[in-house]
């Protein structure tokens, strides 16, 4: 997010804890008569009985330049009698009130205005500890602190994920000069020097420096006692996530074995799960039991960090590992490379049988493993070929249905590589046996031919998942162009048949595809998912040269630069000659003169070179 969008955030914050620390309210009798003052941050109010004598509503927050306001008005007591209420109300760093009725002083008082980053919030603490004395877990994984942080430029996100977007670190000395603040705290507990170390720590994501500040706070000189005492006080009042998890890395460098309970609960919040079980793992004994029970408790990021912490001391923990281990609502495959080292995965599968248990945990495991193309952490694996071929050799008697069958292609295709790739691959975890091995046992279970007619099947049916059918489909190499046609008729908008399509590479099924964009006009304010299948057609037509130039030239003037770049990336790939006619030429020059875009217009100038 950019710098002006922050900007605009931090202003709302400010401003609104700025209303919450001048709105103050007084109440007065007065021979009977309740007197009311009312001050907030755009307007001040004089009340008596319930009805408003008097009242100043501000034009802007800038008339705040003026100090004082004065109010006054009147009122008839219950003998007739009427009296005049004056007040004065205003300051800049103490918020001054002087009431008088009848000339009379009835009310002068002076308050510091110290606005605490903490003071008028909701603090994180008691929020959490309520849900688990209600309902023994977190049911609600909303935040106090959600109303700062989100807004139209900042999508609220699932708990614990922002911290996995942080890529920088801190500027330099940030680090020494929070813990220079917060020791300072320590020895001098006041609201001056905890408000400096809470501002001082709202700056930035704690993950973004906390192994320095591990390192840095083992080499002060300290009073332990202290330190806790000055940590919990912080976690106590902190309404900002990022103090709780200051406290949370500072207790977990102390001995906080008297507060482990307390631990346990930050860490069935997956905001603080990571941070709540490095201070369980590093700062009280026997913790791992713990983080096993956590790991069991959470599903989302909370469990991905879990998996990090927890060791596999016990069968019990190595086969949840190896069965459940890498399920959960972010994507499975994350923690996959984690499972199948500490699980011991390579090992479970040399045994002459498994239970058709690990046979399906193996299977998840191995999908997460290969995951996407361009990373893979299989190839990271240090027992990929072993575990992969005693997979294959397990198959020949658990696999039975199309989603097992499913994992099977996913390895096929892993294995369909160049021998460059095979080289690397021999050099670090595979040998020459296990790959034939791997090969050859994946092509006599394909044989049968069930897998090829459940998969026609689930492709003939409606509202049925086709995913996985697709998959199979295509590494039987089936020609159901036709029957993916129909289906895009009835379903335009599904994506999965328009990929299928693409992957058959076929130029006919390409040229069909690209008359069918023509739908979307001028190619102007597309949708994601438009411009997902437009991109994915221009890099098919990289294999053929001169076709669909309409549709390249589209792309051209569309103005989407993402469709802009891909179409020249096309052009460029092909040998000029086949589409070089003067109305694309003229389209990539005017490109390349006006486009705000460096490698856009850097591509299309190298075009019409």
């Amino acid at each position: 997010m950019g710098f002006k969008e922050e900007f605009k955030r931090e202003m709302r914050n400010a401003k609104n804890d700025a209303a919450k620390e001048v709105d103050k309210y007084w109440a007065i009798d007065f021979k009977g008569h309740k007197i009311e003052i009312h001050n907030k941050m755009m307007e001040e109010s004089l009340l008596v009985d319930g009805h408003i004598i008097a009242s100043n509503i501000r034009q802007s927050i800038w008339s705040h330049i003026i100090p004082f306001t004065n109010l006054s008005g009147t009122f008839q007591s219950r003998d007739g009698k009427r009296h005049k209420v004056f007040v004065k109300i205003g300051g800049f760093v103490r918020l001054n009130i002087t009431v008088k009725v009848n000339g009379q002083v009835i009310l002068k008082e002076a308050m510091k205005l110290e606005f605490l980053p903490w003071a008028n919030k909701e603090y994180i603490v008691p929020y959490l500890e309520q849900q688990i004395v209600e309902h023994q877990k977190i049911i609600n994984t909303a935040l106090p602190d959600d109303a700062f942080l989100v807004d139209e430029n900042h999508p609220k996100l699932a708990p614990g994920l922002s911290d996995q977007l942080v890529s920088e670190g801190v500027t330099p000395f940030y680090t020494k000069r929070l813990l220079k603040l917060f020791m300072e705290q320590v020895e001098n507990p006041t609201n001056q020097t905890r408000k400096a170390t809470y501002e001082k720590i709202k700056d930035e994501k704690v993950i973004s420096y906390f192994q320095e500040l591990i390192e840095l706070f083992a080499q002060e000189e300290k009073d332990e006692q202290k330190v806790q005492q000055e940590a919990i006080w912080l976690l106590e009042h902190a309404a900002h996530r990022e103090v709780v998890k200051f406290a949370l890395i500072i207790l977990g460098c102390t001995n906080c074995e008297n507060i482990k309970e307390r631990l346990q609960m930050f860490a069935l919040h997956e905001e603080f799960t990571g941070v709540a079980l490095f201070a369980l793992k590093n700062g009280t004994r026997n913790a791992n039991e713990t983080i096993y029970q956590i790991a069991k408790s959470v599903n989302g990021w909370g469990k991905i960090e879990a998996i990090d912490f927890l060791e596999a001391s016990t069968e019990e923990i190595q086969h949840w590992l190896l069965t459940e281990g890498t399920i959960n609502d972010v994507m499975n495959g994350y923690s996959s490379l984690a499972c199948a080292v500490k699980g011991k995965l390579d090992i479970v599968l040399h045994e002459p049988e498994i239970s058709k248990e690990l046979y399906l945990g193996a299977g998840e495991i191995i999908l997460g493993l290969l995951g996407d193309v361009p990373h893979q952490a299989i190839d990271e694996y240090e027992y990929a070929g072993q575990v992969l071929m005693r997979y294959i050799y397990h198959s020949k008697l658990h696999c039975r249905n199309l989603e097992e069958f499913y994992i099977l292609t996913r390895i096929a295709d892993y294995m369909n590589e160049s021998l460059e790739t095979w080289e690397e691959r021999f050099a670090e975890n595979w040998k020459p046996h296990e790959r034939n091995a791997v090969n050859e046992t994946i092509e006599e279970i394909a044989k049968k031919p069930i897998w090829v007619q459940q998969a026609m099947e689930i492709l003939q049916s409606e509202n049925q998942n086709n995913t996985k059918a697709l998959a199979i489909a295509l590494y039987f190499k089936l020609n159901i162009t036709k029957l993916l046609f129909e289906k895009l008729k009835s379903e335009p908008d599904n994506l999965e048949y328009h990929i299928a399509l693409v992957a058959t590479k076929e130029q006919k099924v390409i040229e069909a595809l690209v008359n069918s964009m023509e739908h979307l006009g001028s190619f102007e304010n597309l949708s994601d998912m438009e411009q997902y299948k437009i991109i994915s057609l221009l890099e098919a037509l990289k294999e053929f040269e001169g076709t669909g130039l309409h549709f390249v030239g589209k792309c051209l003037r569309s103005g989407e630069p993402n469709c802009q770049y891909f179409a020249l990336n096309t052009l460029e790939a092909q040998d000029k000659k086949h589409w070089q006619n003067p109305e694309l030429i003229e389209i990539i020059q005017n490109i390349a003169s006006k486009t705000k875009d460096k490698e856009i217009s850097e591509l299309a100038k190298r075009l019409i070179a």
